[in-house]
């Protein structure tokens, strides 16, 4: 009550930390929206520049899409629908490409809005203002929100904890200008637990501000094994070396405690959306800093890097999905609101996406037995995930698809995944001990799709101990045979013989892989990857002797690379597969045959004619332009290029 009077309308991200906010919301006292963070984050610098708003295609098919019969525009509320602002925020447009704009692709436009007052905080500043933020786990927008108050004719406020002399800062420590700061408040020492800490639970801990590097990253506690460990191995199945990764809140959490349990978690680096690269992730509360992280960049600047499809690998909480697919996270209720956070951003600019959640929920009961390998229902939850329509569509299924996305959903008894063959989900896998009818039908309100292929899950992920997964792939998934140019391609990366079994297994397996392949066309060129690769010492002429044999046999020539050199080998190899005519490809890829190759027709040519799976961002930004034979060719090279 008394906000209140103070607030006519607000704009969030997520309303989690905010109860008073969100139920001045709900009960319809003020205006509400919850849009996703990262479109917040670039509505601000927009306004920065005076730029009209944020364009993309995040928020597209969801519930902030003001499309009639889509969404609402990100209205949290009637008063908010009711409100002539509305019509402004979120608007969707058409933008024209090609000589003659003859094709058009439509974004979203969220509105930038003038800032009369920004509130930020900050460690230390000196005199002039100047601030630096040695002490904060996180750098957020403090910069690009003073600079759009200071644009727009506003007033900067800046909390800090302490007061440094004239000028005394390093110039390199400076992270908001004293130009931009008009006033700072200083928190009395004694006040700075409570108005200045660090989260919700830590008053300060410099492990994350990355000051101190922690040993704990060493001794992640290990899960019991419960349906949220079981769900988090199905799930970092997943997991590849090398990758860039988000992991959303609660149970996947969890994937980073397998990871760590099997040892792949140095291989991956894991993000969170407020800046963070590297380390591991703070849970709870605490979201959003890592504890030894590599890097801390502004959350603009991380959505830029996510927006753009710059993730490989996410994996995301779910509270329902759809037959379609359609996921919700952000509202389950009338009477609560959360907001979807980075969620939208996340999910809609990433290739590979895994949803979390248990079956079913509320009373959830289930045994696993760990010798056997197998669980069993105890007592089924009260709440059903497998819903007919989501309350609020946070992600959308028939979108994914359309931007080509790979979608699995994970649960302790079932796996399934949306594709373009069906308009439901797939069930695709199912736990053993789990009955299909009982244990699955009867808690989905919906009838999925059963793949004709369907697979028992791993029975590893049951038992207990490590699974000891290959945590590179098998030998077998690491030999690449392109029949066009009768080459293969060997990634040993990760690959450690310690013993003379390891060193016979190794050229035995090679030899068996090779053996059809050379049967049929004699040798190969073989172009191998040493990158991360160990031999212990004393193994070298027992390897040398074993590996002989199987080059005598099978190669014609070999060049060994590491690390970009192999990609770029790689890379060179299929850009040299075969003569191609741009013209007849082209033809050939032109399916309606009006002269121009539209987004889809381009990526199914492209993965057709050259092995290429272009990623959403990856799509949009070769049909930028109109894709015609005269430009043809220049694009296939710039595809070839994004490889």
């Amino acid at each position: 009550e008394r906000l209140r009077p103070l607030i006519k309308r607000t704009i969030g991200g997520h309303y989690g930390q905010t109860p008073m906010l969100g139920n001045l919301a709900t009960s319809n006292q003020i205006e509400a929206w919850t849009l996703p963070m990262g479109s917040i984050s670039r509505m601000i610098r927009a306004q920065a520049t005076h730029s009209p708003g944020h364009i993309t295609t995040i928020g597209m098919g969801t519930y902030v899409d003001p499309t009639p019969g889509v969404g609402c525009g990100g209205a949290a509320n009637q008063r908010a629908l009711e409100s002539p602002f509305h019509k402004e925020l979120v608007t969707k447009i058409s933008l024209g490409f090609g000589p003659e704009k003859e094709q058009e692709m439509e974004y979203l436009l969220y509105k930038a809005l003038p800032i009369q007052v920004a509130i930020i905080r900050a460690t230390t500043a000196d005199s002039s203002g100047n601030l630096s933020f040695e002490h904060e786990s996180l750098l957020c927008d403090q910069r690009i929100i003073a600079t759009a108050a200071r644009n727009s004719g506003g007033v900067v406020l800046a909390q800090v904890e302490r007061l440094a002399a004239l000028r005394s800062l390093p110039s390199r420590s400076v992270g908001v200008p004293g130009a931009m700061v008009d006033c700072v408040c200083v928190v009395d020492e004694e006040d700075r637990d409570y108005f200045h800490p660090m989260s919700f639970t830590s008053k300060y801990n410099p492990v994350l501000t990355g000051e101190v590097k922690s040993p704990c990253c060493d001794n992640i506690p290990k899960l019991s094994l419960n349906e949220r460990k079981v769900i988090a191995r199905r799930a970092s199945f997943a997991l590849k070396p090398g990758k860039v990764v988000n992991l959303g809140i609660g149970l996947p959490e969890g994937v980073a405690q397998v990871a760590g349990e099997e040892g792949s978690l140095p291989y991956i680096t894991l993000t969170t959306e407020p800046g963070v690269f590297g380390g591991l992730p703070a849970s709870g509360h605490e979201f959003g800093p890592a504890t030894n992280a590599d890097a801390i960049v502004e959350m603009n600047a991380q959505f830029d890097f996510y927006d753009g499809g710059g993730l490989d690998q996410c994996f995301l909480g779910a509270a329902q999905i759809s037959p379609e697919g359609d996921v919700n996270v952000s509202r389950m209720s009338e009477a609560k609101l959360t907001g979807p956070g980075g969620f939208i951003d996340i999910s809609q600019a990433t290739r590979n996406i895994s949803f979390l959640c248990t079956f079913t929920t509320k009373g959830l009961a289930v045994n696993i037995d760990g010798k056997q390998g197998k669980i069993s229902i105890q007592k089924e939850g009260s709440v059903k995930k497998f819903v007919k329509k989501v309350f609020e569509r946070t992600f959308s299924g028939e979108e994914a698809v359309r931007r080509g996305q790979k979608v699995f959903y994970v649960t302790e008894r079932a796996v399934f995944r949306r594709t373009s063959k069906h308009e439901v989900l797939e069930l695709i896998e199912i736990a053993p001990g789990v009955d299909l009818q009982k244990d699955i039908f009867d808690q989905m309100e919906f009838e999925p799709v059963v793949s004709p292929d369907l697979k028992v899950m791993d029975r590893r992920i049951f038992l207990d101990g490590k699974m000891n997964l290959e945590l590179f792939g098998s030998l077998e998934e690491r030999v690449k045979y392109r029949e066009e140019d009768h080459t293969v391609f060997i990634d040993l990366f990760g690959i450690s013989l310690l013993s003379e079994q390891d060193v016979t297994w190794f050229a035995d397996s090679l030899d068996e892989i090779l053996t059809p392949i050379t049967f049929q066309r004699g040798p190969v060129d073989v172009v191998v990857n040493y990158d991360g690769y160990d031999l212990k010492t004393g193994l070298e002429e027992k390897y040398m002797k074993a590996l002989e044999k199987v080059e005598a046999k099978h190669y014609r020539n070999v060049k060994r690379y590491s690390g970009k050199a192999f990609r770029a080998a790689k890379l060179n190899t299929l850009a040299k597969i075969k003569p191609w005519n741009a013209a007849s490809v082209f033809k050939e890829m032109d399916e309606d045959g009006d002269g121009y190759l539209f987004p889809e027709e381009l990526r199914r040519g492209i993965r057709k004619h050259f092995g290429i799976k272009l990623k959403p961002n990856e799509l949009q930004s070769l049909c930028e332009s109109h894709v015609t034979v005269h430009n043809f060719t220049d694009i296939v090279g710039k595809c070839l290029r994004m490889r």
